[in-house]
Formats: structure tokens, sequence, C-alpha cells
């Protein structure tokens, strides 16, 4: 069952009658719009925020950053081995912001939003958030006045931009913007955008390489397991399409890893069952 509710259901399907290049725009509505060249954000025509450059968010120069997922793996590690304001939690490991503390919460499919809210707003108020439009809207219909004074960072998709029409990853516009490999995509300009393939740990390797660490370290992305609990969750577990979407996912990952390289910046997975280990990751066992 799906964690959107049924009226997203029927706005989305009347937003696909537009058209494959305008189907996106259901993201924002109704009530949200995004202003990319003001950064003002307003709700229903109220003033919301104002979004932020990821880059007063994320420290660049940094020793490391980690990227920390939410894999059934993290459940037995020792995340606090990860010192300082280092880390991007990515949806469900928002729950380590109580014992880590953390650069920025990533959330960016809005099916995350509707089933953790009272998670997400629980967050301290100082935690600066990457937000994709539609998580972004969808947090503002369940209590807007919960983002005041929060800083926001907007997790964009390239491929489908917000106010403007679906694009190929290979038009002109973008050449200066996306680098492609033999089968992956990847931003090396996420503040503009990032490449979505279905996980929002890529999205946050996007921002975390911009911000050129000496090292990045990445943690709970396991893509083997999605059958299983995440560390956060019981015998209850959300739906998730990673098995289906996993080559697509290894592709990108696979690039970011290229690209890591070229920059002189170590990429390590502590995760032992990772499907990164399959693709060149190296493994360290620093949190077990």
């Amino acid at each position: 069952m799906s964690d959107r509710p049924l009226s997203r259901a029927f706005i989305r399907l009347g937003f696909r009658a537009l058209g494959r290049h305008r189907a996106h725009w259901q993201d924002v509505w109704p009530g949200l719009v995004i202003n990319r060249t003001s950064a003002h954000v307003t709700w229903h025509g109220q003033p919301l925020l104002t979004l932020q450059p990821a880059a007063q968010i994320i420290p660049r120069g940094l020793p490391m950053i980690a990227v920390v997922g939410s894999g059934p793996s993290l459940k037995h590690q020792q995340i606090e081995a990860i010192n300082g304001s280092t880390a991007i939690l990515c949806n469900g490991a928002a729950m380590l912001a109580e014992r880590i503390r953390p650069i920025a919460v990533a959330v960016e499919d809005e099916r995350f939003v509707f089933r953790h809210h009272a998670m997400l707003i629980s967050l301290r108020r100082d935690i600066p958030l990457l937000l994709s439009p539609a998580a972004l809207r969808a947090w503002a219909e369940r209590d807007a006045a919960s983002l005041e004074n929060r800083s926001v960072a907007l997790i964009d998709n390239l491929q489908k931009p917000v106010a403007a029409a679906r694009r190929d990853l290979s038009d002109p516009s973008l050449r200066k913007i996306i680098l492609h490999g033999h089968q992956g995509a990847f931003s090396v300009n996420p503040e503009q955008g990032v490449v979505i393939v279905g996980t929002v740990a890529f999205s946050a390797l996007q921002f975390a390489l911009d911000a050129y660490p000496a090292r990045i370290l990445l943690a709970g992305i396991d893509l083997t397991n999605d059958n299983e609990p995440r560390f956060y969750e019981t015998a209850t577990t959300a739906p998730s399409g990673l098995s289906t979407g996993l080559n697509r996912i290894l592709s990108g990952f696979s690039l970011a890893h290229e690209e890591a390289d070229h920059r002189k910046i170590t990429l390590d997975c502590a995760s032992p069952v990772s499907a990164l280990l399959s693709i060149g990751y190296n493994y360290t066992n620093e949190l077990s």
C-alpha cells in the first residue's frame, strides 16, 4: 500500500493528462510556489521560507562528510564513531540526529514525509534540510508552521525541474552540469539540480562531492536487502523500489566513484553487505 494519501493519487493522474513534459508539476500543487530566481517560497500565497544555497549548509573542504542511509546494516553499527558535524542523514537516518549532530537531513520522496512526518517535525530547528519540491510540499501540507525558521536547500531534479518542462539528461542546456558515463549520469552542480536515480543517498552524494571534502564515508547504504526492515523499523516495512531500480542506481554510484577518484576524494563504504562493494567501493569496518 502506498504511503501517499488517496487524494494525491488523483492529483497525479490529473497532471499526467497534461502530458509527460508537465506531469511533474504535481509535485508542488496545490499551494507551493518556488521562485528559483529569488529563492522565495510561498505556501498558498503566504511567505513560507527563503531557500538557502547548499554551499551555505554543507561546508567546503571538510576532512570528512558521511552520507548516512537507513539500511538494516546500520542497526548494529556504532554510529557515534562519526564525530562532529559531518553527516548528511537521509530519510529515516534522521532519527540519528539525537545521537550525532548532522550537517543536514535530506528527504526527496514525499511518501517518506507522509509516513514519518512526526519524525521530521521533531528535528531541532537548527538542523538544515535538503528537500525536494515534493517533500517540501508534503511537509507544508502536514504542518507549514514547523518549517518556519529552518534552513532549507532544494533538491531539484535536473530532468524534471521545478516550474519548468521535463527534459532529457542529454539536453544541450545541461551540457556543463551533467557528467555522463557509459551508463550513469551525475550532476557537477547540484545547486542547479541533481540526477535522480531512486535513492536520496545518491542525491546527497552529489552535494557531498561538490563540497570537496578529503573523504566521504557511506553508511547504511545497503541496496541489497530492501525486503528487510530498515534499521529504525520493526517488522512493518515501508515499500521500496530499490531492487527494481538497482541497475540505474549502481550506474550512478559507479560514475560517482570515478568522479571521486578524479577529484582525489577518498570514498569508503561502511556497510559490509552493500551492493556498492560489488562495483569497486572500498569497505571500512570503522563503524563495526
